[in-house]
């Protein structure tokens, strides 16, 4: 599974490379099938911070918190900017906030036991094999197909279409996409072929790499994933839209892309959650969310490596993780930093979890981030309503 996924993100990707690339002097080294002697000693001490005869100790944190006292982490070596990038703090707690909302506010206070469990669960995941521990769905047969047309400059529209309308999600979602805020026609489109010429080949891949990352993504597990999933997606789709909106010297498909591979790890440990917690809620303390975070940010860079990524993609999500270090921007993983919480913010935002007119929200932001904000207010779910249907009578026509 891993080398067929390798194969098509590297028909995704285009064969790698982006504005983005790191020097060989930097490119990350690949994890071995289990943790490093180092990280789990991280873990252990983790583990330990939980229990309540445990000294009290500092823990590793998600991207964009205060990491002067943490411990150390595996950090992959990142390049030394010209001008250090300094990374967005909101002046709200976001990620807190957002974690909160997607857990279904489970309330102050910590249970210790459970804690425990669940972190020691993640880090056995962590020291696993992913390939055997993670099941990750078989991407759509008629994707590969449509990537390689998509390198034929000389394939007509009406030949894409043709092979788009081979699979019902591609077609609601390339419809859907065409109609969305982001294009804006006058006048609603419903044919595929028209779609098709106004999305043009770099509209396609976005499209495509959305319908192959759902599945990985939107998965209806037990009742911590159910409630989380939808809301997870829809952040992942906005912070990839984030990503591509307000890329700048990067390659604007790659940032997309490491957008939508943010959350591939949360969901997974949110999957774990399902396995190892009974209860449909319970308390934790204040420490928790920002190791069960890093744990998941790990694990996403961790699976982008299994699926053969560019390095420089690979980088930006394992600085996500955060560490004991402050971390040297890359210029992507500053940028994925930087989408990630505007997309959270939204989100937060347009389920009344934060009030539009805070003064606060775009503290901090330049022009381009909170015009960027705005625009993602009309990033709406994907819905499949009518799709099939209107994939029968694209069909017969």
């Amino acid at each position: 599974m891993s080398n067929t996924l390798s194969k098509f993100f590297s028909r995704l990707f285009g064969g790698g490379g982006g504005g983005d690339q790191l020097p060989a002097s930097a490119r990350p080294a690949s994890l071995p099938a289990t943790a490093s002697e180092p990280a789990m000693s991280a873990a252990a001490a983790l583990v330990k911070a939980t229990t309540p005869t445990a000294t009290p100790v500092a823990t590793p944190v998600s991207a964009g918190t205060d990491t002067s006292n943490t411990p150390a982490s595996p950090v992959i070596a990142s390049t030394v900017n010209a001008e250090k990038l300094i990374a967005w703090k909101p002046a709200l707690p976001i990620d807190s906030l957002y974690f909160d909302w997607i857990m279904g506010y489970p309330g102050e206070g910590g249970n210790v036991d459970t804690e425990q469990t669940i972190l020691q669960a993640l880090y056995k995941l962590l020291a696993s094999d992913l390939n055997d521990a993670v099941i990750v769905p078989r991407v759509p047969s008629v994707v590969p197909q449509l990537l390689n047309s998509l390198r034929n400059k000389t394939i007509s529209a009406g030949e894409l279409s043709r092979q788009i309308v081979k699979d019902v999600v591609l077609v609601g979602e390339v419809i859907n996409t065409v109609n969305s805020a982001l294009y804006n026609p006058a006048d609603r489109i419903n044919s595929l072929e028209k779609a098709v010429m106004i999305l043009g080949e770099e509209g396609l891949r976005l499209v495509i790499a959305k319908v192959a990352f759902r599945p990985i993504i939107n998965l209806n597990a037990g009742q911590f994933t159910r409630r989380a999933a939808p809301h997870i997606w829809n952040q992942s789709e906005k912070c990839a839209v984030a990503c591509h909106t307000l890329a700048r010297n990067i390659d604007p498909f790659h940032a997309f892309l490491t957008g939508l591979m943010k959350n591939v790890g949360l969901i997974i440990a949110f999957r774990l959650l399902d396995q190892t917690c009974e209860q449909g809620k319970f308390k934790y303390s204040a420490s928790f969310q920002p190791i069960f975070s890093s744990v998941a940010a790990t694990l996403s860079y961790r699976i982008a490596q299994r699926w053969e990524f560019p390095e420089h993609v690979i980088l930006a999500l394992q600085q996500q993780a955060g560490g004991r270090k402050p971390i040297e921007w890359s210029p992507l993983g500053h940028l994925l930093h930087t989408a990630d919480l505007i997309s959270k913010m939204r989100l937060l935002v347009n389920h009344a979890q934060l009030g539009s007119s805070d003064k606060k929200l775009r503290v901090g932001l330049n022009p381009d981030e909170v015009s960027c904000f705005d625009l993602l207010n009309e990033i709406q779910l994907y819905d499949t309503t009518g799709v099939q249907q209107q994939a029968a009578e694209l069909k017969e026509s």
